[in-house]
This record gives structure tokens, C-alpha cells and sequence, in this order.
């Protein structure tokens, strides 16, 4: 793409990553894959900050390995929300619509608290199928306008449409928005959650950038998307989510709800911060390259002293950094995560076989590099044993730090 996203001028470029593999593209097998160009730009007018190239999203997202349902802190971030919705106004005569509602976690906790009405859409069959199974009735498919009109004339319309922590993998964002403009009743309430860039930038979250992430979003970005579909941003939450995100409520346009006082703030936030000057924009290359650098030689610094080094966490963001680390199966020994859908499968790119926790022992690590860093409290809670017998983590962010 040479134009950008979401209001059509020209972008400019902040980095090229050259060529990665696909970070959801797991392997039965050790095999070389294909790569893609990937690099990081800017609208020189709006600002928005996104990838230019764009794939086919079948490639990236009809067999989708990352469930809501695996990460204990997701699920509590999820039921503590129910405090906030409740207040909201949602009951058991609600309407409610989840885009991209990956295994259903979500809108289950939501049907069983209020005893309402729900219907997921998410375009991977093997996770639609598995929510369909727990009762939560899932649409297959991509959401987009056309599919709103489908959805229209079957339900009417809806009071709530939630849409977390997917916006930033739509390339045409517009389209969905104006979907969800299509679905929502004037009194109705849409709430998005997206990893927020100013905690991209500040705190150098640089592995958040893939495939399957085409646009990094600010308060910003999420205004001017609803300007232009007759939508309003009426509140926000900044929630402790992915690394720092920032959690939208969005009615219509011509809607009465008042405009909390928390826009404001975090809008100056985002200006103070600098975080829309070319300059800034422009400065972030060589805080990731510095990065890059870093870690790398950190590892292998601990290689040469003979230590057996593995990684926590088979998640798109970890596969990303460690490609752009140059960091393989040469270098690290096994992957570990709780998802059974990825253990016994090699990572893309990396070739590093991935494995259950269980097997994590001091007999075969030395250092844990945690690639799920977001939940990392969790992650070193449940591997206290692994500390305790003398075994150390290793943090990425914002600078690499070994934990023992």
C-alpha cells in the first residue's frame, strides 16, 4: 500500500524489516518457509502509523492458533469488564454482536452473567467450530459491510458490538466501521479494545508489529475512523491489556450520550508525548535497531558461557521478535506454551520445536526468555519451581533484563 488506511494520502516509511515468515504459520516439521516484506510507516497527513504491505487474509487468519480462552489474566481482564458493562446497561434483553470472537470465551462469560443474546463472527473454521460447541452460535466469516447487511436482515440490530484487539488487523477499516455504523441502534454502545501506541512507542513494543497487524492505533486514529462513518468516541479506558491498550465506547453520531472528560486527557496525553511529529515518528528505527542488538548479543552472550537458553510464549508477537532478533533454533533450544494447538509444532521461520510447561526443568533450561511478556506476572507465578531451583527469566521489554 501507498496510501494510507484510513484517510488515503501517502505514507512514509519508518523502517524496512525486509522478509519474515508468517507468525501464525506453525510446522508439523523443520522446513525453510516463505517469507514476506514487512516495514513500519506513517501517514504524512493523519499520522496513523501502520505496515504497508498487505496479504491475503486467508493466509493469516482462516486457521487461527491463538485462543482468548488460554491465558488466566485474559480471563480476568474479561470478568472484570463485567462490572463496567453492567453499569452500562447491559441485561438480559440486550443484543450483542462480538467481532472477530476468536473461541467464544468472551460472549459466553457475557451469556451466562445476563442471560442475553449473542452472536459471535470470526473467520478461522477451527475456532467458529469450537465456539459452536460450547452453544456460543458463530458466523465463519470475515466481518465486513456486506456481511453486516446479512446480519441485518436476519437480527435487526444490536445495542452492544464489541470488536477487541482486531481493528488493528483489518485493512480496510473503514469498510468495518461502517458495518458497525449499518448494525448499531441509535442508542446502541460499540466498544474496541486496541494495544495503544503511545506504549508501543514509549516502551518500544516493536514485536507487536506483523502481518497480521496492519494498523497501531491511537485515541487519535479511533476518532478519526468514527468521524467519517457517523460514529463518536464518548468515553475511554486505559486498560493493562497487551502490553498497555486503550479500551473505546462509541455510539452514533447523532447519539446524546455525554462525552467524558477522559477523551480530553488522554488526547493531550498523546499530543505532550509528541507522538504525531515526524521526527518522533521518524526516531523510532533506531531505538528498534538498538534493541535488536541488544537482545541479540545478550543471548549470545549466554550461549558462549554454554547455558541452555529457551523461550516462553509461541505468540505472534514472540515469533516476530524473534525473527527480527535473528535468534533460531541454533541459538535457542525449545519453546514453551499452554496452547495445545501449538505444542509438538516448530515455530515459523525459527524451526524451534515448542513444548508443554511441564517439561520446563532446570535439568534442560538455564534462562527463560519470556515472549509473552504482557502476562509475565502469570507466566513467573506458574513457573515458581523453575526459579526457585536457580533458573532465571529473561524480560524484553522495554530494555532486556534477566529476573532471578
Amino acid at each position: 500500500m501507498s496510501n494510507c488506511r484510513i484517510c488515503d494520502n501517502k505514507i512514509k516509511k519508518i523502517i524496512d524489516f525486509g522478509k519474515i515468515a508468517l507468525v501464525g504459520n506453525f510446522l508439523k516439521k523443520k522446513r525453510k518457509q516463505k517469507k514476506y516484506k514487512i516495514s513500519l510507516n506513517y501517514c504524512v497527513s493523519c499520522k496513523h502509523v501502520q505496515i504497508s504491505e498487505k496479504l491475503n487474509p486467508h493466509l493469516l487468519f482462516k486457521n487461527y492458533l491463538w485462543e482468548t480462552g488460554i491465558s488466566e489474566r485474559n480471563i480476568h481482564i474479561l470478568k472484570n469488564f463485567l462490572q463496567k458493562l453492567k453499569k452500562l446497561g447491559i441485561n438480559k434483553k440486550s443484543k450483542i454482536l462480538e467481532i472477530a470472537s476468536n473461541d467464544g470465551s468472551f460472549i459466553k462469560i457475557l451469556k451466562e452473567k445476563f442471560d442475553c443474546f449473542v452472536i459471535g463472527v470470526d473467520p478461522a473454521k477451527n475456532l467458529a467450530k469450537k465456539a459452536n460447541k460450547k452453544n456460543i452460535f458463530t458466523i465463519n466469516n470475515f466481518f465486513d459491510y456486506k456481511l453486516s447487511c446479512s446480519i441485518k436482515g436476519k437480527y435487526n440490530k444490536f445495542d452492544y458490538i464489541f470488536a477487541r484487539n482486531v481493528i488493528a488487523h483489518i485493512k480496510e477499516p473503514n469498510n468495518i466501521f461502517r458495518g458497525i455504523d449499518n448494525l448499531l441502534k441509535d442508542d446502541g454502545t460499540f466498544i474496541l479494545e486496541v494495544p495503544h501506541l503511545l506504549n508501543i512507542f514509549n516502551k518500544n513494543q516493536y514485536d507487536n508489529i506483523f502481518h497480521e497487524h496492519i494498523g497501531f492505533h491511537s485515541l487519535k486514529s479511533i476518532q478519526d475512523l468514527c468521524k467519517a462513518n457517523n460514529l463518536k468516541v464518548f468515553d475511554v479506558d486505559k486498560i493493562n491489556s497487551q502490553g498497555g491498550s486503550i479500551r473505546c465506547f462509541i455510539s452514533k453520531s447523532t447519539s446524546t450520550q455525554l462525552v467524558s472528560k477522559k477523551i480530553s486527557v488522554i488526547s493531550k496525553i498523546e499530543k505532550k508525548s509528541n507522538l504525531f511529529l515526524n521526527s518522533n515518528l521518524n526516531m523510532f528505527k533506531n531505538k528498534i535497531l538498538n534493541h535488536i542488538e541488544s537482545l541479540h548479543e545478550l543471548i549470545l552472550s549466554l550461549k558462549r558461557r554454554k547455558k541452555k537458553i529457551s523461550v516462553y510464549g509461541a505468540s505472534g508477537k514472540g515469533q516476530a521478535l524473534l525473527q527480527f532478533s535473528k535468534m533460531d533454533n541454533n541459538m535457542i533450544d525449545f519453546v514453551f506454551d499452554k496452547s495445545k494447538l501449538k505444542q509438538g509444532l516448530f515455530t515459523p521461520g525459527t524451526n524451534i520445536e515448542i513444548k508443554n510447561p511441564k517439561y520446563i526443568s532446570r535439568k534442560n533450561v538455564d534462562y527463560l526468555l519470556i515472549l509473552s511478556w504482557n502476562i509475565k506476572e502469570e507466566i513467573i507465578k506458574q513457573e515458581k519451581k523453575f526459579l526457585k531451583e536457580g533458573g532465571k527469566f529473561i524480560i524484553p521489554f522495554p530494555q532486556p533484563k534477566i529476573i532471578n
